[in-house]
């Protein structure tokens, strides 16, 4: 057994002050499915970009805070203890941000399995990758990861 704690006073693994966001991955062993991470939007925090996933189903649970979800159907501001699930492809796509003075978590429940190809329609692009492109490469097999033009039509 691998005991971690939600919790926890623990580094986070990703801080981008461009999006305003805080990432925690948890361990997970090689070759499972299902996988957990912590996000935290700041304080005004623009959030992540609307995005669906080929390859990788989503549940997120709000713990704090009252992040704005955004799907196709339009924005809803969430609360404490709501959560919405992302599936796979276009009926899955999805963005958090944070309008807010306080910050907001949330826990992210995914399944899914690499590769897996992201794609951000507003951007009109891509990527797929063979590892998480958030956690460093791991010498022995840096996985491959790779950006290419898309555009939904």
């Amino acid at each position: 057994m691998n005991r971690q704690n939600l919790f926890a006073d623990s580094p986070w693994d990703v801080d981008n002050d461009e999006n305003g966001l805080l990432h925690r991955i948890f361990w997970r062993p090689d070759g499972a499915r299902m996988g957990a991470s912590l996000w935290e939007l700041k304080p005004g925090a623009p959030g992540m970009r609307w995005h669906m996933h080929y390859g990788a189903e989503e549940l997120f649970f709000v713990l704090s805070g009252r992040p704005v979800f955004r799907t196709a159907e339009g924005e809803e501001e969430l609360a404490p203890g709501d959560f919405v699930f992302c599936p796979e492809g276009r009926a899955g796509l999805h963005a958090y941000s944070n309008p807010h003075d306080e910050p907001a978590r949330v826990l992210a429940v995914s399944w899914g399995t690499f590769p897996d190809v992201v794609a951000y329609p507003e951007h009109d692009y891509a990527w797929v990758a063979t590892r998480d492109p958030d956690l460093p490469a791991d010498p022995t097999d840096p996985g491959i990861i790779q950006r290419f033009d898309f555009r939904m039509g």
